[in-house]
C-alpha cells in the first residue's frame, strides 16, 4: 500500500466505526489455504510463544469442548482450538526451519484469512495498532500532587442480564426505573462515583490511559508496587479523543499518538475537560494479586504475542499469523518501519477494537513498550491456523 493509500485507509478507520454485531457473510474469512502462499517465519523468540499458548490453552480447557468460537459466519469448537495449540505447540518444540514449519502449517491446518476493513483494498488488510501496561506514581489518600482518582465498582452500579444477547447491561436505578449509568463527564464533574476511590495519580491523562489500556502498575508512596486492573465499565459508548482531534483540526493525522496528544493537552489545558469528555465510556477497576496485565480471558497477556481482537469476529484464545510493520530505531536513533510476521493468539479485547479490521498488539509493560505502542499503527493482515478435522 503506498504512502497516498496508507493515509486514505488511516482517515478512514478514524472516520467511520466498526460494526459491533457478528460479520455478516460477506465478510466471513476465507477458508482457501491452498490461495495463500505464506512463508511461515517469526521475529521473535519462541520461549514466550510457548507461554502465551499455554496462557490460551488453560482459557479453553475450562469450557466445554463443544462450545462454539466464532470465525467469522463459520465457527469452531473449543475441541479443535485446543487441539489445534497443542499440535502447534509440539510442532514448534524441535525450532524447525520457516521452510520446514511452512510445509508442516500447509500439511497440517487449515488458514483462514482475516476479512479485514470492509471497502478497503486489497481485501483482508487490517489496521494495525499497539497497547501496553503503564507504570504510574499513585497515592491511596488523596494529597496533593495526587489529585485524580481511579475507581472501584460504585454501590449505586447495577447489572441487569439481557437474556436475549446472553448478556449484562451496567445502569442504575432512578425512581425505581432501570436507567443508565451517568457518562464520564457527569460521573467525573459531579461526583457519582465519590467513595468508591482505589488511589489517587498525578495527572488526569494517565487516569485516562488507564481507561484505554485497562490495566496498569502503580507505584506507590511508600515504595510498593500495585496491579490495577479492568472490572466493569459504565455500558457507554465509546468515543476516541484521537479521532475527535483529527476531525477538529486540534492535531493532524499523522501526527495522532500518545505523546502527541498528552502534549496538545499541556499545551491547552482549558481545553482538557472539552477532549476527555467526547468518551463517554468509564473504567472501573480493582487491585490485582500480581504484576502482570491480564487479558478479557483473565489470563496473563504475553508482550509481543497476545493481540486484542474483536471476540464476535474471531475465537477467543486462537492462534493466529500476523503480518505488518513495526517501528525500529536506525542509524543516528532515526525511525524507519520494518516488516515483521509474528505467530499471536487472541487473548484480549477492547472498547476501541471493532469488527474484522482491527488487531491490537500488546507490547508489554513500562515506558518503552508505551513508546512503541504509541507509533503502532500500521496496516497488516490476520491469519487464524485451525488443526484440519482429519488430524484431530
Amino acid at each position: 500500500m503506498n504512502d497516498l493509500a496508507s493515509r486514505l485507509f488511516f482517515l478512514l478507520v478514524l472516520v467511520f466505526p466498526y460494526p459491533t454485531a457478528a460479520v455478516p457473510a460477506s465478510l466471513a474469512p476465507r477458508p482457501t489455504p491452498s490461495k495463500f502462499h505464506l512463508h511461515f517465519t517469526d521475529d521473535l523468540d519462541y520461549h514466550l510463544l510457548h507461554k502465551a499458548i499455554g496462557e490460551s490453552l488453560h482459557y479453553l480447557r475450562q469450557r466445554p469442548t463443544t462450545a462454539e468460537f466464532p470465525l467469522g459466519t463459520l465457527s469452531c469448537t473449543g475441541k479443535r482450538l485446543v487441539r489445534s495449540l497443542v499440535f502447534f505447540d509440539h510442532l514448534i518444540t524441535s525450532r524447525p526451519s520457516p521452510e520446514l514449519l511452512t510445509l508442516e502449517i500447509s500439511t497440517f491446518f487449515d488458514i483462514y484469512q482475516a476479512a479485514g476493513t470492509p471497502k478497503v483494498s486489497p481485501p483482508g488488510t487490517m489496521l494495525v495498532t499497539g497497547y501496553y501496561q503503564p507504570v504510574f506514581h499513585g497515592s491511596l489518600v488523596r494529597k496533593p500532587p495526587f489529585l485524580y482518582p481511579l475507581y472501584a465498582i460504585p454501590g449505586n452500579l447495577v447489572l441487569r442480564r439481557n437474556h436475549n444477547a446472553a448478556s449484562v447491561q451496567p445502569g442504575r436505578f432512578q425512581g425505581g426505573r432501570f436507567t443508565p449509568y451517568w457518562t464520564r463527564k457527569k460521573i467525573e464533574s459531579r461526583g457519582y462515583a465519590k467513595g468508591s476511590e482505589l488511589v489517587w495519580l498525578k495527572d488526569p491523562f494517565d487516569a485516562y490511559l488507564l481507561h484505554i489500556q485497562g490495566s496498569g502498575l502503580i507505584s506507590l508512596r511508600d515504595g510498593s508496587l500495585r496491579g490495577i486492573h479492568y472490572a466493569m465499565k459504565n455500558g457507554r459508548p465509546y468515543r476516541s479523543i484521537g479521532k475527535y482531534m483529527v476531525h477538529t483540526g486540534k492535531i493532524t493525522l499523522e501526527e495522532a499518538g500518545i505523546d502527541t496528544i498528552r502534549q496538545y493537552l499541556v499545551d491547552h489545558p482549558d481545553e482538557l475537560h472539552e477532549i476527555l469528555y467526547i468518551n463517554q465510556s468509564f473504567i472501573f477497576f480493582q487491585w490485582t494479586t500480581s504484576h502482570d496485565a491480564v487479558g478479557n480471558l483473565d489470563r496473563p497477556l504475553t508482550a509481543g504475542r497476545s493481540i486484542a481482537v474483536d471476540q464476535h469476529c474471531f475465537p477467543a484464545g486462537g492462534l493466529a499469523f500476523l503480518q505488518s510493520r513495526k517501528p525500529a530505531a536506525g542509524r543516528k536513533n532515526e525511525k524507519h518501519w520494518i516488516l515483521f510476521n509474528r505467530f499471536v493468539l487472541a487473548q484480549d479485547t477492547g472498547s476501541a477494537i471493532r469488527g474484522p479490521g482491527r488487531v491490537d498488539l500488546f507490547s508489554g509493560t513500562g515506558k518503552q513498550a508505551g513508546q512503541f505502542a504509541g507509533k503502532m499503527k500500521e496496516t497488516g493482515t490476520l491469519f487464524f491456523l485451525l488443526l484440519k478435522k482429519e488430524f484431530l
